[in-house]
């Protein structure tokens, strides 16, 4: 059994599934099947133990030169770090992607009102979002704490700081989501090729995956997020690999595309210098790259 030698840490948001579905598909990469096992930043997951994790996502990786885990979560999770060096070593490689935190906010927000997670509109939401966060932890609540992080999710700097206390920076490739998958993905297509040592001039890299969408039953919906008996019962009898994949597959066929209005550009300055700007000129010393996001 295998390991992952590199990992996706996110930020979610930010074009991760469509590397996923893009690098997928490349002969020398093994991918799970399910994109984001979830076991450094889940402790029910974590506590199964490292060969539970290579037994459930990684058993057929032989001849695969990258093994890949991409939860994009891993970023934000503050336990991450120790636990994947303790367990992969120091050798391991990430590719984050990171895009402007407001704008990554936004989109988090929509996807969670896409999901049925979230009625209150988007200011009142990021008003709202440390309480929120106190509460889902007081409760042990994990998938609630991802889904309201919105602005937390965005604060870069403390999270890459507690990577590198760890590993090397020439151990991450960090890329700019507007700059260049956005506006130069020929050029970040040969830095990824030269980070993962493949070559991926053959891959198909127009593709966009997990586009903004809403339901297009409600009631499905509503069905994905109760509890009870019945999901308790699926629990025992059902591999958690499979039931990962179904759901996944349930999300996507209730989900169709549409266009959302962008924030107005007084808005995305207030909220940029109120929360992110500070922390974005620690980022920029921490990792010597300029991330170009200040709104004028």
């Amino acid at each position: 059994m295998s390991s992952p030698n590199f990992m996706l840490l996110g930020a979610s948001k930010s074009a991760t599934t469509t590397l996923y579905d893009i690098l997928k598909e490349h002969d020398d990469v093994y991918t799970p099947s399910f994109k984001e096992p979830h076991f450094f930043n889940i402790d029910e997951n974590y506590d199964k133990g490292l060969v539970w994790y290579q037994e459930t996502y990684y058993k057929n990786t032989e001849k695969k030169k990258v093994i890949f885990d991409f939860t994009p979560t891993y970023l934000y999770s503050s336990s991450c770090a120790k636990r994947i060096f303790d367990n992969l070593g120091a050798e391991v490689k990430f590719i984050v992607i990171l895009r402007n935190p407001v704008d990554r906010a936004y989109s988090q927000y929509l996807h969670s009102r896409r999901d049925g997670h979230e009625s209150s509109e988007f200011i009142s939401s990021i008003h709202n979002e440390f309480a929120r966060i106190d509460a889902a932890r007081r409760n042990n609540d994990i998938l609630s704490e991802f889904r309201y992080s919105y602005i937390s999710q965005g604060l870069y700097y403390n999270m890459l700081r507690s990577y590198l206390k760890y590993f090397k920076l020439e151990n991450f490739l960090i890329i700019n989501f507007e700059e260049e998958i956005v506006d130069n993905i020929e050029k970040t297509i040969k830095k990824l090729s030269d980070f993962l040592n493949i070559d991926l001039s053959t891959c198909n890299f127009d593709i966009h995956s997990n586009r903004s969408g809403k339901s297009r039953f409600s009631f499905i919906q509503e069905i994905l997020k109760k509890s009870g008996f019945w999901r308790d019962l699926i629990k025992f009898f059902t591999p958690q690999l499979l039931r990962q994949i179904i759901r996944n597959k349930i999300k996507n066929f209730n989900k169709v595309d549409f266009s959302y209005n962008m924030l107005e550009k007084d808005l995305r300055k207030k909220i940029y210098k109120e929360y992110f700007a500070r922390d974005v000129l620690m980022l920029e010393e921490l990792i010597n790259k300029k991330m170009n996001w200040d709104i004028k």
